[in-house]
């Protein structure tokens, strides 16, 4: 289970935004990893306070994160937070190079040799359907920094929040270190029909009354086709149909989730006085069959007799 970051940083949930930032230097200088060679350890408490940091140095991610906690602001990090990410990256994003120098000076003292800052990563979102999210996409992007295009493949797999890094494609560094990166980021539109959780689809069909109570054969979307879905006799409103295999795959490309169909009874409206009294007629003969009901008003009248 996932630290809590005030705890990681050592302060209380009331603090500033500059106590913040000390609090957050002071444990950068103490667990670098140019000042703990080899220390994995070190490393990984380095990593941790960064990502703690970066959460609640964002006004917006903190008070996200002060009401849900760590599943408010999972989808900043996916699974690893900061585990795949170079250590100067993250001095750059959170820092800049305006103090770069400042906390290296404290690691190696101010006479110690340093490289160049790298300059910093920048990033961008990108739009796409829910369809080119699950099967894939190759696109041609014109870069922020210098405007020339470049294609990029968006694996088959991505969704919201998702980060795509190209390296060296971010901002210029100002002191002849090495180019920042760029980060897509991926945003899918939401869908008409289908909405996304995981790698499951669910869809909301409505269906007539006459398909609930005898039964039926229905339509139902899917992201490249429609399926036809077997309604059975007497089907309620809410009912959930599983349809495997229709779903999302996911990034690492080894599951793919299912399609759960909702269906809702859509009551028939503007009906002619003719029409009004054929449903009256026949509903009265078939109203001992509507059990629930029978059974809610039996209680009702048990209680308030």
């Amino acid at each position: 289970m996932k630290r809590d970051y005030y705890e990681i940083l050592g302060v209380d949930r009331n603090v500033s935004a500059p106590e913040l930032k000390k609090a957050f230097k002071r444990l950068a200088i103490k667990y670098h990893p140019d000042k703990n060679p080899g220390d994995k350890e070190a490393e990984a408490k380095f990593k941790e306070a960064a990502e703690a940091y970066e959460v609640l140095s964002d006004q917006s991610k903190r008070q996200t994160y002060d009401q849900f906690g760590h599943q408010g602001v999972s989808s900043n990090f996916g699974q690893s937070g900061f585990q795949n990410v170079d250590i100067n990256d993250i001095f750059n994003n959170i820092f800049g190079d305006e103090i770069f120098g400042d906390i290296f000076g404290d690691i190696f003292g101010r006479s110690g040799t340093r490289r160049p800052p790298r300059g910093r990563n920048i990033q961008m979102a990108y739009e796409m359907t829910l369809e080119e999210a699950v099967f894939g996409k190759d696109v041609e992007i014109r870069l922020p920094t210098s405007n020339k295009k470049v294609s990029v493949n968006i694996p088959a797999g991505v969704d919201t929040g998702n980060k795509i890094r190209l390296s060296g494609e971010g901002e210029v560094s100002q002191y002849g270190g090495e180019n920042g990166d760029l980060f897509i980021v991926v945003q899918v539109i939401k869908h008409e029909f289908l909405e996304r959780e995981g790698n499951h689809l669910y869809c909301e069909v409505p269906i007539r009354v006459d398909q609930a109570i005898l039964g039926g054969e229905i339509e139902v979307p899917t992201l490249s086709k429609k399926v036809l879905l077997k309604i059975p006799p007497e089907t309620q409103t809410g009912k959930i149909f599983k349809l495997r295999d229709l779903g999302a795959g996911s990034l690492r490309g080894k599951t793919t989730g299912d399609l759960f169909v909702r269906v809702v009874v859509e009551t028939p409206s503007k009906l002619s006085s003719k029409q009004k009294k054929l449903i009256e007629d026949a509903f009265n003969e078939a109203n001992k069959n509507f059990h629930e009901v029978s059974n809610f008003t039996s209680k009702i009248n048990k209680k308030f007799k």
